[in-house]
């Protein structure tokens, strides 16, 4: 006999089904995860689906307009650069070297910098008044700056940038976290938990943790912006990803030279690093704000 139910029972949707019923209340936070969507789906099918080889030349085609230019081809959608390659397939694949390593750079930053941050709050005296004045003086120093004295002691190679930016996010990851653990630490909330005899590791990861998590999105969606514009810095100024690698920022930097002939060579790597830079932000803090009215409400 089948289960009828007579009576209405309301079910209260789970902590991160709130978040995302709060995320998509807003239309401008689902356009930007539908862009930022779509550019990480362009990373990851690039070697599949792109018309051509990043490298590939067509030695009669060079300085091909767009294809909606009167002198564009339907085959070379966002026409062809300097040497013949086609635009559309050098943007796709750059996109590993602009999103992909910035996101393994800010993933490995952040699970270090956010163990040792939460480690450093949980503790009092010397030692956690020390650490906290040295992160102020490195946070005090610009994150490009940085690292280019990382890559000019290590040279100008991928592997040293993705270096560089690890070391250089990290003291960010422990700074934000340890302040927040250690704001969190003294309320009423930790103080009940300590009283009740739950262990530091409980209080930590169950008790805090999850009460600092709009700290540790936003710091997330800072970090993930400056790796993306650090990189593209340090490829504009070839102390980066070196050609031919089809990076964003080094391809703005060959584009210089032909900005008034080739103007499309300069628009198009630029226009990719804003949507993605922009689509990251506006996610990140539309984020934080569905966390925080799930916060408000519960």
């Amino acid at each position: 006999m089948p289960n009828t139910k007579l009576y209405f029972q309301y079910r209260e949707p789970s902590p991160l089904m709130q978040v995302w019923i709060n995320f998509q209340s807003n239309p401008f936070a689902l356009s930007a995860l539908y862009c930022f969507g779509f550019i990480t789906l362009m990373m990851i099918l690039a070697p599949v689906v792109s018309p051509f080889d990043a490298n590939q030349q067509f030695s009669d085609l060079t300085s091909l307009p767009p294809s909606w230019d009167d002198d564009g081809k339907m085959r070379y959608f966002f026409g062809t650069d300097d040497l013949g390659r086609d635009m559309l397939s050098r943007i796709m694949h750059g996109a590993r070297y602009s999103l992909g390593y910035p996101i393994l750079i800010v993933l490995f930053a952040g699970i270090i910098g956010t163990a040792l941050g939460a480690g450093a709050g949980m503790t009092r005296g010397l030692k956690s008044s020390t650490l906290n004045h040295l992160l102020d003086v490195l946070l005090s120093i610009p994150s490009l700056l940085l690292a280019l004295i990382i890559i000019a002691i290590l040279g100008p190679s991928l592997e040293n940038v993705v270096i560089a930016l690890s070391l250089v996010l990290i003291p960010q990851f422990i700074h934000a976290v340890r302040n927040a653990v250690h704001d969190e630490i003294y309320k009423d909330y930790v103080v009940a938990a300590k009283l009740n005899g739950c262990s530091t590791w409980y209080i930590l990861t169950r008790v805090i943790l999850p009460n600092i998590t709009t700290v540790i999105v936003m710091q997330t969606t800072l970090a993930l912006s400056t790796a993306i514009l650090d990189i593209a810095a340090l490829g504009f100024l070839g102390l980066g990803v070196q050609p031919p690698a089809p990076e964003w920022g080094t391809m703005l930097a060959r584009s210089l030279d032909q900005v008034y002939l080739s103007p499309w060579l300069m628009v198009l790597p630029g226009l990719a690093l804003f949507l993605t830079v922009f689509s990251i932000n506006v996610i990140g803090d539309s984020l934080r704000a569905a966390i925080q009215e799930r916060i408000r409400n519960s």
